[in-house]
């Protein structure tokens, strides 16, 4: 998982998840992406950002919220949600995109 967002315009699926210390369902969708990103491998690309980091990234891409994750395609945003997905519903999401 990668924590740079300089290239996201040039990979063609992306998982965006923001980080904060203090917040539990941060801790709880870590194993949940790890799950994803081993199943789908190369099919997706997962960033992990701290909340500063995801101030930033929600400023470039216009998001209309601070979300918890955020799915890119080709550098544009096209789902956004904060609420803690399963494993199974992120897969479907991302292979509905891919």
């Amino acid at each position: 998982m990668k924590n740079d967002f300089s290239t996201l315009k040039d990979l063609n699926l992306v998982l965006i998840n923001s980080l904060e210390p203090e917040c539990d369902s941060c801790k709880m969708r870590l194993p949940i992406l790890q799950k994803v990103k081993g199943i789908l491998g190369s099919r997706i690309e997962i960033f992990n950002f701290d909340e500063v980091l995801f101030k930033e990234f929600s400023k470039k891409y216009k998001l209309q919220s601070f979300s918890s994750l955020a799915l890119l395609a080709n550098g544009n945003v096209i789902w956004e949600t904060s609420v803690v997905s399963s494993k199974d519903e992120l897969i479907h999401i991302i292979t509905t995109h891919n």
